[in-house]
């Protein structure tokens, strides 16, 4: 019979004081974009950890305002959820605005907010960057590091950022972090142009959860109660995958993205399309595999939740984005009672072990971890 750790893969459950907090682990970050319309699910579904982003806030004059005079969480209506702002390197580097971001302002705004973990600025090593252009911006993320460090204040945790398109980068990037502080929790970033992809190729996946695992591993040889946060999964369905490999803390945006495009989340399966007006998805709903008990759906039939959920307009937005936020939210709570069960992995083999196209990746995951604790 397997042991209890490869059972759970390479996670437990953690408590970790951030910011006079405690951050309960495993957990699906929601990313929360500053729009007028935009849900905030926090406020109706418990435990939700949200995750900023500075260049969004930095973009909108007022809103940065009042995120200095109020403070993220007050902004927010958060009380005790835990708020992470990211310092916004990967949308400067995506829009060629590297050069212009002063770091110092980015701190500055972090420490005004009063966030509970803040991003070091760093700036993503894309796979097609020249070995010059990628040293160099790794060079400006490590000094980034020492700035935060050095800067920022209160009790607020600093959270440095794991880059390296090969679980060897990451470990000699580990080593250059190591050396600057200790820190309580670590990030892994660079992997959402890779999330992005259309392919059907399993290849994409195989390598995030081998520099997830390098990640870890590496961490483990400091503390193994150090947390480590996945940037960018997609969904939660690949999230289990990364809990599989190592990582406390996953995040997505694509709760709400699917929820403009008119796609809902369903357990086991996926996104999926309620309406004809969406072509980011070519499968409808399997209405006859419906069964939801989100704040939207609860104690409602079938057709009226279809209803609710084919609605145009901000109404309908925020039906589908508040659904998908809830089935989020409530696939990590299952996983926590599972981890807690020493049944991770037969949990992931429920969700995804029949999954068209993750079933595969679970298979090279569950070998990674055996052969990883053999």
């Amino acid at each position: 019979m397997p042991t209890k750790e490869v059972r759970n893969g390479l996670i437990f459950e953690k408590k970790t004081v951030v910011n006079t907090k405690t951050f309960h682990t495993p957990t699906m970050m929601l990313t929360y974009s500053f729009r007028d319309n935009n849900p905030r699910p926090w406020l109706k579904i418990p435990n939700c950890s949200v995750m900023t982003n500075a260049y969004d806030i930095l973009q909108n004059g007022r809103l940065e305002k009042r995120v200095r005079d109020k403070g993220i969480h007050k902004e927010l209506g958060l009380k005790n959820e835990i708020c992470v702002m990211d310092s916004g390197g990967f949308q400067f580097i995506s829009r060629g605005e590297e050069e212009d971001i002063d770091p110092l302002k980015i701190i500055d705004l972090q420490n005004a907010s009063n966030t509970d973990i803040a991003v070091g600025l760093d700036y993503p090593i894309l796979q097609d960057f020249s070995l010059e252009k990628a040293k160099k911006l790794s060079k400006k993320s490590l000094e980034n590091i020492k700035l935060s460090i050095k800067n920022v204040r209160n009790s607020i945790e600093v959270m440095p950022v794991l880059h390296g398109t090969t679980p060897e980068e990451i470990q000699k990037y580990f080593v250059k972090v190591e050396k600057i502080s200790d820190f309580k929790i670590w990030g892994i970033g660079g992997l959402v142009p890779q999330m992005k992809q259309s392919s059907t190729s399993h290849t994409r996946y195989f390598n995030i959860i081998d520099r997830v695992m390098e990640a870890r591993k590496q961490l483990n040889t400091i503390n193994e109660e150090l947390l480590l946060h996945v940037f960018g999964v997609g969904s939660p369905l690949a999230g289990l995958l990364f809990l599989l490999a190592g990582a406390d803390s996953i995040e997505s945006i694509s709760w709400i993205m699917n929820a403009k495009y008119f796609l809902v989340y369903q357990d086991k399966i996926g996104a999926r399309k309620v309406s004809k007006q969406t072509t980011m998805c070519t499968t409808s709903v399997k209405w006859n595999e419906y069964n939801c008990t989100c704040p939207i759906c609860r104690n409602k039939d079938l057709e009226e939740i279809e209803q609710k959920m084919k609605m145009g307009g901000n109404e309908g937005f925020k039906n589908r984005a508040m659904h998908n936020a809830y089935v989020y939210q409530q696939i990590l709570v299952e996983a926590k009672e599972a981890i807690s069960e020493h049944r991770l992995t037969d949990f992931c083999i429920e969700k995804l072990g029949k999954h068209r196209f993750f079933k595969g990746i679970l298979k090279y995951a569950l070998e990674k971890v055996e052969k990883y604790h053999s």
